[in-house]
């Protein structure tokens, strides 16, 4: 088999192009542009805090319930779904009704965390957010490894349903609607997720 080769030529450049004076007049002429149309884009950052994306996937929070209570039930959804293994939990009893256990142990090692959201998307009530905090040095590595009382967050409220065992009692032992009024009584009832 014959190994096929092409061969490119450089092009021919006149003596007025071998000089490069068109394409250094070009660049000098864009950084005088620059110059004369300053407009600063740096943020001074202790004094001035930038301004992020809605979607914007910070530091993680666990929201908490009406009862202000962390609403993670420890099913480990998350722990699994994170590709770097950087969260681990340990459940215990819980004594609430309709959950059986709640995380004793719940941490994120943030030098593995790569905040790629899969842990939020795993979470079947809403237990788990990312949040809009960016801030996450630390003098040692330690530091670095985030506890649930470090991530709870009484104030932030999540309207889910936390399990699905309630929300099928009310809603008549789980029948399948079949029909647009059934899915709009469903809408009335207040274990159901009511976005805003």
């Amino acid at each position: 088999m014959a190994i096929k080769v092409k061969i490119i030529k450089t092009p021919e450049l006149s003596f007025f192009e071998q000089l490069y004076i068109p394409q250094i007049l070009k660049g000098m002429f864009i950084t005088l542009k620059h110059l004369l149309r300053f407009q600063p884009i740096t943020v001074q950052y202790p004094e001035e805090v930038k301004e992020l994306p809605p979607r914007y996937r910070g530091l993680h929070i666990l929201p908490g319930d009406d009862d202000q209570k962390i609403r993670c039930v420890a099913c480990k959804l998350c722990e699994v779904a994170c590709p770097t293994q950087a969260i681990s939990i340990v459940s215990e009893p819980a004594d609430d009704y309709g959950v059986e256990r709640r995380p004793k142990i719940y941490n994120i090692d943030f030098m593995r965390c790569v905040f790629c959201g899969f842990c939020v998307e795993a979470c079947p009530c809403d237990a788990l957010r990312m949040g809009m905090k960016y801030e996450l040095s630390s003098y040692n590595r330690a530091g670095l490894v985030h506890t649930k009382e470090v991530f709870f967050e009484p104030t932030v409220r999540s309207e889910a349903p936390r399990d699905n065992a309630n929300f099928l009692y009310e809603m008549g032992t789980g029948k399948i609607l079949d029909t647009p009024d059934d899915a709009e009584k469903v809408k009335e009832l207040t274990g159901i997720y009511t976005p805003k």
